[in-house]
């Protein structure tokens, strides 16, 4: 992994990160930005938080003769320096997952979950990688489409989840550009109103096969910027000993609250811009 990648990595910030073992709230916020992380950590092992078998060889076992009760260990006696990732389990019921995001497709390995993601709808912004602020920046270009003053219904419309950051590399495998996309609501998802920022734009993806890593924590934790860039080693070395192949130039990663997810495509996402509609877009006629 080239040097610029694993720097802009460091610097993937995420909207509100949940910290575990208790309720967290965002100050002000309401639905999503409320979950119970305890009730998450209580009802579902690390493998259904995580969604996959963790390869042994990417955990560590605590170090005879060590204290362990400040250790989180999990149910297989491993060490997890993390916090345990929020489940899909219990956030989908609660938000608007994109479809088969939770998806039980069986992994051929350890190490990584792998499902399809649906052709669909999202609203898409390109990021200013030459800004510190680079993430706060594009999404507050996109904030305005699903609070209603930045769509053609002139409707809060809300937005699904995760949202998704492309990486494009090029053939040194350096980042040369990327964008942040959300995921266009089921209820407007067939017949999405039209973007009125030229900088924000509407897009139908096709179907594509990702493998994902997950992990929770928080910003604060000292290990937690250095995990977007280890996972992506953990992800390619666990689909090469499947000897599953994965599309070299693009690097994709999702946001949940609570949830970080580092992904692989087996091919390049087909893009196509959906442009303007007229006066009569948004919800479907029964």
């Amino acid at each position: 992994m080239s040097r610029a990648l694993i720097l802009i990595l460091l610097l993937v910030g995420l909207i509100v990160a949940s910290p575990p073992h208790k309720y967290t709230k965002k100050k002000g916020g309401k639905g999503h930005h409320y979950w119970n992380a305890t009730e998450n950590d209580a009802l579902y092992t690390w493998e259904q938080a995580e969604g996959y078998l963790e390869c042994e060889e990417f955990l560590n076992f605590p170090n005879l003769g060590q204290e362990t009760k400040d250790l989180t260990l999990d149910e297989r006696g491993y060490v997890r320096k993390q916090g345990k990732p929020r489940a899909l389990e219990h956030m989908c019921p609660t938000r608007d997952c994109v479809p088969d995001v939770n998806s039980t497709e069986e992994s051929p390995g350890c190490g990584f979950k792998r499902r399809t993601l649906k052709s669909g709808n999202w609203t898409t912004t390109n990021i200013n990688l030459g800004r510190v602020d680079w993430f706060r920046d594009a999404y507050k270009r996109l904030a305005p489409y699903r609070g209603g003053e930045g769509n053609s219904l002139k409707t809060r419309i809300g937005m699904g989840v995760p949202i998704i950051t492309k990486w494009y590399l090029d053939a040194n495998y350096t980042v040369i550009s990327a964008t942040m996309s959300f995921y266009v609501p089921s209820l407007y998802q067939k017949n999405p109103p039209a973007s009125l920022n030229k900088d924000v734009r509407v897009e139908q993806w096709d179907e594509v096969v990702t493998y994902s890593r997950t992990w929770g924590g928080t910003r604060d934790d000292v290990e937690y910027w250095p995990q977007s860039a280890k996972q992506f080693d953990y992800l390619s070395e666990a689909l090469s000993r499947e000897d599953l192949k994965w599309y070299s130039y693009l690097r994709l990663t999702g946001s949940y609250i609570g949830r970080k997810e580092v992904m692989l495509a087996d091919r390049d996402i087909v893009v196509r811009e959906i442009k303007e509609k007229g006066p009569d877009s948004g919800v479907e006629s029964e």
